[in-house]
């Protein structure tokens, strides 16, 4: 022969001519051969296409040759059209009377050959043909006949009973309800092998059954009938005699797959499911693992005979309230109630019991195939009570110990889900149709998070889980408008105590994480309205006085703050995590209310470490205020007592070796935005006031932090004022003077505090720097002198301190000194410098005047040589006096000139006088020098007259003044410097005489004292 194809169509012939002459030998050897051709046909694409084109020839022929007496003919002909009906390509072309030729002569042969290879041989074809099931249908009838022969076959063949077998789970796939009816017929073959003495009967009869259970389960009316009749006859004594022989597995898998094909007919013929009961009732309590497995999943058939409800004919796996409705009716009525009694007791058993995991995992398993099989009736009230409670209970009680941790996880899953109301989709679940709850079935979640809690911290992960879960629907219940105010009421009532209860079972900062969960979940509409207001407990109404005038009446997101501040204080709570919380409050809630709830916290527990509570709640709230654009008076007022703990900590405070600047920073971005002096300024006087009374060497208040912190705290009162500059009127005047009077306290104690915490003149300096920036702001009278007369004092001590060696400190107070001697000189209305306001600035000028440091005494001198230098009458007060005529001897400073008259010149011709102008000295004066009148001579030698300069005399006129006030200054004083450089120095020593004359008025002023 040439190629495969030629000697296809050399057989063919030859299968045409052997047909008729019947030569046995001949024939094996073509479909011997044929069997080759079709072999290689899987790899050659144009043979297999002349098979399918030749399949009508072939398949004559081989229909005609199965039934043939010769059984090597007959079976190699099985085995070629076994090819021919199975492969696709060939098949698509089988015709519909090729294919009933097909068939016909298949179950002809089945049922009339006596050679087991045969009867094997056809069987096979029919498990492996993939014939149209139109075409089957018309035969269904006779196959099932022929399956049945080969199920039970004459020869007692086990390998002709597993291909019928095979053939069985074939058809099921192709003509399914076809079989399905017909089940009663081939039905009964498979399953009473299950407690055949053989094994190899056994095991195929199971596989057989498990493949095909989605067809006869729930079995059809006439198979349940026909296996009542088989139990009551044969089947229950068969198992009980391998109950006898040791065989429980065997006879447990035997009893589910009896029970589960009885159905629904188990209600009517309860006689029989009691019989039939007495079976697990021997395998439920053995000690051996495999037989309780084998139990409860035989467990599960008994499930699917007693739980029949109409929707699980239904293919959608949503839950309508309407399904609900009418499985609830059927639950009422039919006594479910006590066949779910009777499932469920023998489960709570062997979970109540000390058994391997493996044992508990296989019971909850049944347990969910129950709630699964339950549809939506599971949400029932009574199959909640009677199903859900009583194993969660059980496995919950025990705990997540070792064995049992896998128990807990799978029901902790389910109770998750119910939480939810939702499917779990994870592949070890059965699926089961929960729909939302009602809030009364909160409390049942609120007492399994009680249970949980009590389980160590597995247990508070699991109680975090389901409290987070039971809110989240808890919320979408009082989402709805129709739910009446009572039930809001008692729902919040409810997770109040929930959590008060949970407080007190010690479980340190997890107890947070329950609040927080609380805080998130509920919404704010709930958590912050007016509405839904309770009573404080008292004892977290103590000291809380400042909480709410309405007797403690508060929202419940107060009273959450409330129960998560006290557990803060007893647990040292991690800051981060407060931080999260707070910043959460602030930017979902009425930030007021929320301030104003922790600053009362605050004040109530003056304790060590709520100072750094209030660091943390400070940082969250300066992050808020940064994104906050209005603030009322009301909010202004808490934020001012808010800024106001740290100071009031200070008069209990115990804490040592404090970090300032984690409360600065945060203070001063705080205070910027908002308006809160006046209340302030209290607080910082009873701080200075309370500082005052301490021992520096005996401070145990945390030493000079705390009054560094004050410094700082005013620099940013202060700074505020400066950045409200344009801001005017008898409201800001008052501020400044108050802020003054604290930077002033704030100087004196500083100056004390320095001598043993020399780190204090960090701060210090920068209130000098600070003041000078604000003096310098100063334009008019009312704003200097008030100053003047506050700061003098501390001023005093600092500059009189010749000790003193921090240079920043020691610069920044002399251009404060410097600043405000400026300042005085150029405010308007200008000031009056007589005797009353230079008994204001004495003491200052004593020390300042003759002040070691040139940087303060230069600018000093310059100063009162500007000012009271000019005058011409003033009394000098007593503490000056020394001072001044040091000063005056060496010629540093002017004192008060002598006033002088046009009248009195005239009176005076006789006198000498002249005009003397000095480089280092800041005076001028006049002396004339004349001749007798008219030309009259002396007999001293004669001076020429000196005539002054229009120059001199406009300057001369500034110094005396034209029309001058009852001190003896006039109006030039301000416009010229007293020091004209306009003229030579003449007869120094006429100079020094009239320096003599007025140092003489001081000496005698000093004896006098």
């Amino acid at each position: 022969m040439g190629d495969f194809t030629t000697q296809l169509n050399e057989l063919k012939t030859l299968l045409s001519s052997c047909a008729s002459i019947n030569s046995k030998s001949e024939k094996s050897s073509l479909y011997s051969t044929l069997l080759q051709l079709q072999e290689h046909s899987t790899t050659d694409p144009l043979l297999l296409q002349s098979l399918a084109d030749s399949s009508h020839l072939l398949l004559s022929v081989m229909a005609n040759d199965i039934s043939h007496d010769d059984e090597e003919i007959g079976s190699q002909a099985l085995k070629c059209m076994g090819f021919m009906i199975y492969h696709p390509s060939i098949v698509i072309g089988i015709s519909g009377n090729d294919a009933d030729m097909v068939l016909s002569s298949l179950q002809k042969v089945i049922l009339s050959t006596r050679i087991k290879s045969v009867c094997n041989l056809g069987v096979w074809c029919i498990s492996v043909q993939q014939l149209n099931p139109l075409f089957l249908n018309a035969h269904i009838d006779s196959l099932v006949r022929a399956i049945v022969h080969a199920l039970d076959n004459p020869s007692g063949s086990l390998s002709t009973t597993f291909e019928a077998m095979q053939a069985v789970m074939k058809l099921e796939t192709q003509v399914n309800e076809k079989m399905r009816d017909a089940s009663n017929l081939w039905g009964p073959p498979i399953y009473r092998r299950l407690v055949s003495a053989d094994k190899r009967e056994r095991d195929m009869s199971e596989r057989c059954l498990q493949k095909i259970k989605s067809l006869i389960c729930p079995p059809p009316a006439d198979l349940s009938k026909v296996v009542i009749v088989d139990v009551k006859r044969k089947l229950l004594p068969a198992m009980e005699e391998l109950l006898k022989q040791g065989m429980k597995i065997q006879a447990m898998q035997a009893w589910g797959w009896y029970t589960r094909l009885i159905g629904s007919y188990a209600i009517k013929n309860r006689h029989l499911i009691n019989q039939l009961l007495k079976i697990p009732e021997q395998t439920f309590p053995d000690s051996d693992p495999q037989v309780k497995i084998a139990s409860q999943i035989a467990w599960e058939a008994l499930i699917d005979a007693l739980v029949i409800l109409p929707t699980q004919e239904s293919t959608t796996n949503i839950a309508t309230q309407q399904t609900y409705e009418d499985n609830n009716a059927i639950f009422e009525t039919n006594r479910l109630n006590k066949s779910i009694k009777l499932i469920m007791t023998p489960l709570i058993g062997v979970m109540s019991s000390k058994c391997d995991s493996s044992v508990h995992l296989s019971c909850l398993n049944t347990w969910n195939y129950l709630l699964h099989k339950l549809d939506t009736l599971v949400n029932h009230p009574l199959v909640i009570k009677s199903v859900l409670e009583p194993m969660l209970e059980v496995v919950f009680r025990v705990g997540p110990d070792g064995k049992n941790i896998w128990s807990w996880k799978f029901c902790l899953d389910i109770i998750d889900s119910y939480a939810l109301a939702t499917q779990i989709d994870d592949g070890k679940h059965y699926s089961i149709k929960w729909m939302p709850w009602n809030l009364g079935q909160f409390d049942y979640f609120v007492k399994m998070v009680d249970i949980f809690v009590s389980n160590g911290e597995v247990g508070c992960d699991a109680a975090l889980k389901i409290f987070r879960s039971s809110l989240r629907s808890v919320q979408l219940n009082l989402s709805r408008s129709s739910v009446p105010f009572s039930e809001v009421m008692s729902c919040i009532n409810t997770v109040i105590n929930c959590l008060k209860k949970i407080s007190e079972s010690g479980i340190g900062q997890t107890f947070l994480d329950f609040i927080e969960i609380a805080t998130e979940e509920l919404q704010p509409s709930t958590l912050g309205s007016p509405l839904y207001k309770m009573k404080l407990d008292t004892k977290y109404s103590e000291k809380m006085n400042e909480m709410n005038e309405d007797e403690n009446m508060v929202s419940p997101v107060v009273y959450f703050i409330v129960l998560y501040f006290h557990d803060v204080i007893n647990s040292n709570s991690d800051a981060l995590k407060m931080s999260r919380y707070v910043t959460f409050l602030l930017r979902s809630y009425d930030s007021y209310d929320i301030l104003h709830t922790l600053t009362c916290l605050l004040y109530k527990f003056l304790i060590p470490n709520c100072l750094n509570y209030w660091i943390v709640i400070a940082s969250c709230l300066k992050d808020y205020i940064d994104g906050k654009s209005e603030h009322d008076d009301n909010w202004d007022l808490v934020v001012s007592r808010f800024l106001a703990y740290p100071f009031v900590f200070f008069s209990l405070g115990s804490q040592k070796n404090l970090d300032c600047v984690q409360i600065v920073q945060p203070w001063k971005s705080i205070y910027m935005p908002t308006k809160c002096c006046d209340s302030l300024f209290p607080v910082f006087d009873r701080f200075l006031e309370d500082y005052s009374k301490i021992d520096p060497t005996e401070n145990t208040r945390g030493g000079y932090e705390f009054l560094s912190f004050c410094g700082d705290a005013i620099i940013c009162v202060l700074e505020h004022i400066l950045k409200s500059s344009k801001d005017v009127g008898d409201h800001k005047r008052l501020h400044c003077t108050k802020t003054m009077q604290c930077a002033a306290r704030y100087l004196s104690l500083s100056y004390t505090e320095a001598k043993s915490n020399p780190q204090i003149l960090d701060t210090t300096s920068r209130v000098f720097s600070t003041l000078a920036r604000v003096v310098e702001s100063f334009h008019f009278d009312e704003d200097i002198i008030p100053f003047v007369e506050i700061i003098s004092d501390p001023l005093l001590q600092w500059l009189s301190d010749s000790e003193q060696h921090h240079e920043k400190t020691i610069y920044q107070l002399h251009e404060l000194w410097i600043t405000t001697l400026k300042c005085l000189q150029i405010s308007w209305p200008p000031i009056n410098f007589n005797s009353t306001f230079l008994k204001l600035q004495a003491t200052l000028l004593e020390t300042t005047l003759d002040h070691p440091n040139s940087s303060v005494s230069n600018p000093t001198i310059a100063f009162w040589n500007s000012t009271y230098g000019q005058l011409v009458k003033l009394d000098y007060p007593q503490n000056l006096l020394p001072v001044l005529y040091k000063l005056s001897r060496n010629g540093k400073i002017n004192l008060s000139k002598k006033r002088y008259s046009r009248t009195d010149a005239a009176v005076n011709l006789p006198q000498k006088h002249k005009v003397t102008t000095t480089l280092n000295r800041c005076v001028k004066r006049v002396e004339l020098m004349d001749d007798h009148v008219n030309g009259s001579g002396s007999n001293g030698p004669k001076r020429k007259k000196l005539e002054l300069t229009e120059h001199q005399k406009e300057v001369r006129r500034a110094q005396q003044g034209r029309s001058k006030d009852c001190e003896g200054r006039g109006p030039g004083v301000r416009t010229y410097t007293s020091v004209d450089f306009s003229q030579e120095n003449q007869d120094e020593s006429q100079e020094e005489s009239q320096d003599v004359r007025n140092v003489e008025v001081i000496s005698e002023m000093l004896k006098k004292r």
